[in-house]
């Protein structure tokens, strides 16, 4: 039975994001034990902070559509589509978001999932109880430094580097700010797959990714 490239390229991308999903639970599994966390404590909203969902969503699209901004004013060479052109250029990246499977959008939404639970989640109140005599901004800098270290290798140059740093903390500090207001895990979960949703859907619309 032949396969094409594009066939060996989807079973790759199953292949590693199963394999990284398995080692993220295993690490949150890990890390849980020796700091006796429960994360499903996390996993509930009271009704009087549901509209914190909406919010979260919000704030996080229009805070990193600000600050695109205002980098644009010092480089006008950097506009929206041509950072995420490049981020999601990078190879490993690139393969998930232009995987033809229709399982594509699970794992996309999945990952996005994951990540928030382990990094805004699991890692946030590790180190936040690890450090308490800090305050929330460096606890958030660890966090989305954390967060973005295993992309970051798979950039190209600098620039992209510093692009997904600044998304990364934007993503952590909000999100990060919204757990700690409702104690809850929800609201920074819905507002990470909606920013998913919202610029991969950019892309594909663009025909990009289609």
């Amino acid at each position: 039975m032949n396969y094409s490239k594009k066939d060996y390229d989807d079973i790759y991308i199953y292949i590693s994001t199963y394999i990284y999903w398995f080692f993220i639970i295993i690490f949150a599994i890990i890390i849980s034990f020796l700091q006796k966390q429960n994360i499903l404590l996390y996993l509930f909203v009271e009704r009087k902070y549901i509209i914190y969902i909406f919010i979260n969503i919000f704030a996080l699209i229009s805070a990193f559509e600000i600050i695109l901004a205002i980098i644009s004013l010092f480089n006008k060479n950097i506009k929206t589509n041509v950072i995420f052109n490049n981020i999601l250029s990078s190879a490993p990246i690139n393969l998930l978001y232009s995987s033809r499977n229709n399982k594509k959008w699970t794992l996309i939404l999945l990952a996005s999932v994951i990540k928030c639970l382990f990094f805004n989640g699991i890692i946030y109140l590790s180190i936040k109880n690890q450090f308490q005599e800090f305050n929330l901004f460096f606890i958030i800098l660890v966090v989305a430094l954390l967060f973005s270290f295993e992309e970051m290798l798979r950039l190209n140059n600098f620039k992209e580097a510093l692009i997904f740093i600044v998304s990364c903390f934007i993503i952590t500090a909000i999100n990060a700010i919204s757990f700690e207001y409702t104690n809850s895990l929800i609201a920074p979960i819905f507002a990470s797959v909606f920013f998913t949703i919202y610029y991969f859907g950019q892309f594909e619309n663009m025909g990009i990714y289609s």
